[in-house]
């Protein structure tokens, strides 16, 4: 279990849902037969990137945040959480927003297409937009996981941590003690006084 809460496997399931989202906008979520006019055009085709440009845009916030995870320090990784929740949020909304009104959600392609600003057809909704929320809904499992584990993730050390100079053996001869003497000053501590066993 402590293995399927690391930071490496959580970043992993952000990638995943990134990966779903860009999948899924590069479909066709909305295919709209129109009405035997005038129109010359027999069926209109939106995609996920047409029929709702967020999904995108949050899978490539995902992505970058789902990397920066894996180097992020305490503070940073809540902050990570905190955007991938917004994230799934977000591209959960698109999707049900594209199945519950696909004729609001298609109206700008649908009027571009044909020229009509009413009701130009029938409107059939693919399966991409619940591939949406899905991908929405692991990215939103990954930030709760990520604010339940994150403070039981180990911190990365920091080149400039002074733990490896406070550990140094005091050296016995006169030679070695100069040198010692040096790197406790480098250290800054005082190399006159007596060592603490």
């Amino acid at each position: 279990m402590k293995k399927l809460t690391s930071a490496r496997y959580l970043a992993l399931l952000g990638v995943l849902g990134a990966l779903l989202g860009f999948w899924s906008a590069t479909r066709t979520w909305i295919t709209v037969d129109v009405k035997a006019t005038s129109v010359q055009i027999p069926q209109v085709v939106i995609d996920g990137a047409d029929a709702a440009a967020s999904v995108t845009a949050v899978a490539v916030v995902v992505l970058a945040g789902s990397l920066a995870l894996l180097i992020a320090g305490k503070v940073s990784r809540y902050i990570i959480g905190g955007l991938s929740l917004l994230a799934g949020a977000a591209s959960i909304a698109a999707g049900v927003g594209a199945l519950a009104d696909p004729q609001s959600v298609a109206a700008t392609a649908v009027s571009e297409a044909t020229g009509l600003a009413q009701n130009a057809g029938d409107y059939s909704v693919t399966a991409w937009p619940a591939v949406a929320i899905v991908g929405g809904a692991i990215i939103a499992l990954q930030a709760v996981l990520i604010f339940v584990f994150a403070s039981r993730w180990p911190t990365k050390a920091s080149k400039y941590d002074r733990q490896a100079a406070k550990k140094a053996p005091v050296a016995n001869d006169d030679s070695s003690r100069n040198i010692a003497s040096w790197e406790q000053l480098s250290a800054g501590e005082d190399p006159t006084s007596e060592p603490r066993s």
